[in-house]
């Protein structure tokens, strides 16, 4: 868990590159986050092959924390789309942003250690890049396992770094010179957050450090090039985990 302070800069940060994106799409500088429509594509896709397509049909409630201006859940077929993010009254005062949401979905302000959401509502929970900007970890997994029903699946994923660029960019972090993740992962470290709330990891997915480290290498961007050189390049991991224990259940200690 990080301090208040340190979470609300995080959150400024993630303001100023929200509005600084909603400018560059009102000049026409940058598509409109139809990088959502894609990773709800590849999520669907995903959890079809996994024999959960009963999930993507349209008779799921699904719940998203952390959503952005969009989210993936507002692009799901679904009975219900909650999306929950603690900047979204900001998000509802820029046209712009709204304009590209889901008019069926309900979007929400709150954050994901006290969601304003019922007790085991959910089939489906995504949480896309947004475990490692929150201020409390397990009150955000704790959350999750209460709003799910038991049997309910959950979808996350946050971008890792290897052991190296683990304890490197905490240092990084504790200087402020990363405001905008206060919390750094492996994916050791994701694996045992989910197991520890009671989920079953069903399937998972990790790039590539090496992959991710050479792009950087190659990249015409001076920060991406000192990543590179300090050995914090990030590479995705997602996983696909199903609530075994009932909803608001305490965290396994083993």
């Amino acid at each position: 868990m990080v301090s208040l302070g340190r979470w609300t800069r995080a959150q400024e940060y993630e303001r100023g590159y929200w509005a600084s994106q909603a400018k560059q799409i009102a000049a026409g500088a940058t598509t409109q986050l139809d990088w959502y429509r894609w990773r709800a594509d590849q999520l669907i896709a995903w959890l079809r092959r996994l024999g959960l397509a009963e999930l993507t049909e349209g008779s799921a409630k699904v719940i998203e924390v952390g959503s952005g201006p969009v989210g993936l859940a507002g692009q799901f077929l679904a009975a219900e789309r909650l999306l929950i993010d603690p900047l979204a009254d900001y998000y509802a005062t820029n046209e712009v942003l709204t304009a590209l949401r889901n008019p069926d979905a309900v979007y929400r302000a709150g954050s994901g250690e006290k969601l304003p959401a019922d007790s085991g509502r959910y089939d489906l929970a995504i949480i896309e890049n947004c475990i490692d900007h929150v201020q409390d970890m397990d009150g955000v997994m704790r959350e999750l396992a209460r709003v799910l029903r038991p049997g309910a699946w959950l979808y996350i994923t946050v971008n890792c770094r290897s052991p190296w660029g683990y304890y490197v960019h905490r240092i990084l972090s504790l200087l402020r010179l990363d405001p905008g993740h206060p919390h750094t992962f492996t994916p050791a470290r994701l694996e045992r957050l989910v197991r520890r709330f009671g989920f079953r990891t069903l399937d998972q997915q990790f790039g590539s450090y090496q992959q991710a480290r050479e792009k950087d290498r190659a990249s015409d961007s001076a920060r991406a090039r000192l990543k590179a050189r300090l050995g914090i390049s990030e590479y995705r991991a997602a996983l696909v985990a199903c609530l075994e224990t009932s909803s608001g259940s305490k965290p396994k200690t083993s």
